[in-house]
């Protein structure tokens, strides 16, 4: 089977929520390399810690208590060293994995900052709403569309200064101005929120 198929079907086997599975996965992705057309990115490094980047929050895959993206990393390093992936590339693969949260500081390499960029500008605008509020009730930080309107609020406020990289700085901006014209829409149309 194709290398790149192999990966699909982990993470559709994984038990994922929509919101991190194979599409999010393909965003982050596509949206990498179209922040990084300036560059000349290693592919198959960014196309696998694209697909394996959120591993360990699947249900197949994560621990209790334990941070996602180190779950994802050890859980990548035992996936790509059973189908015999590049021992070159698997480091910057696991730290691609391992630093592409908003919390973490960007990995070493060009992948590694560009799919952290990717990463963080899905959780902003209409496809970061849309993500959202598809996790109420089945996020345990989200469990009621006012908790979807407060994480909305925290990330318009918060992600875009963690944003490192022109390109991602100009879409952060723009992806910011869209959620903070739903947020002030669904205030108008809700009485401020009472009627959510």
């Amino acid at each position: 089977m194709d290398f790149r198929k192999e990966l699909i079907q982990i993470v559709e086997k994984s038990g994922s929520l929509s919101a991190w599975g194979v599409k999010h996965c393909f965003r982050v992705y596509h949206l990498s390399k179209e922040l990084s057309t300036h560059l000349s990115l290693d592919d198959e490094v960014l196309y696998t810690a694209a697909m394996l980047h959120d591993t360990g929050k699947y249900p197949v895959y994560a621990l209790k208590n334990i941070d996602h993206a180190l779950r994802s990393k050890g859980v990548s390093a035992n996936l790509l060293q059973q189908m015999m992936f590049s021992s070159v590339k698997l480091p910057i693969v696991l730290d691609a994995v391992e630093n592409h949260m908003f919390y973490s500081e960007p990995g070493r390499s060009d992948e590694a900052v560009y799919l952290r960029e990717a990463d963080i500008l899905d959780n902003m605008g209409n496809i970061g709403l849309m993500r959202l509020f598809s996790l109420v009730g089945q996020d345990e930080l989200i469990q009621t569309p006012e908790d979807a309107i407060d994480r909305a609020r925290l990330f318009a406020d918060a992600l875009p200064d963690k944003v490192v990289t022109k390109a991602g700085k100009r879409l952060a901006i723009k992806r910011r101005e869209e959620s903070l014209r739903f947020l002030a829409g669904i205030k108008r149309q809700t009485l401020e929120y009472a009627w959510l």
